[in-house]
């Protein structure tokens, strides 16, 4: 039998997994899209689009924009992240701005920027300090 078979492949299992693994020593830089998932052990420098999990392993580093529907940091993040769940693990760094539903960050797990959640309204400095003038006044 030859490397490509023509036979009749009714009947064998299908992989029903849509994970794709960048494994370690390999250096990707671009626009990477995923219907599945994906798992990074190498570098990463570009924007990753990813409908299922975006998964950063030990090794793994990301410099770029990220959007996903679950992000999980082992690794290391530059960049800005837009899902729906966020989890930062004890080995994990993240660095830049995040927008999200739901965030989990464990201890040793590191966080530096900004943080906004998705479904919460968040105010300008400006209307706060103004709200908080008006309270202020009316007590007086």
């Amino acid at each position: 039998m030859g490397i490509f078979n023509k036979g009749n492949n009714e009947g064998l299992p299908v992989s029903s997994s849509k994970t794709t693994i960048i494994s370690e020593g390999s250096q990707i830089n671009g626009e990477l899209k995923f219907s599945g998932s994906v798992h990074i052990d190498g570098f990463v420098e570009g924007n990753i689009f990813c409908e299922g999990v975006v998964t950063i392993g030990k090794k793994g580093k990301i410099k770029g924009f990220i959007t996903a529907d679950k992000v999980i940091v082992n690794g290391f993040v530059e960049g800005n992240v837009d899902c729906n769940i966020v989890e930062i693990l004890e080995g994990g760094k993240l660095v830049g701005e995040v927008q999200y539903n739901q965030i989990m960050i464990e201890p040793k797990g590191i966080f530096e920027g900004n943080m906004k959640l998705k479904g919460g309204k968040i105010k300008k400095m400006e209307s706060v300090q103004e709200e908080s003038k008006q309270k202020n006044e009316a007590v007086q």
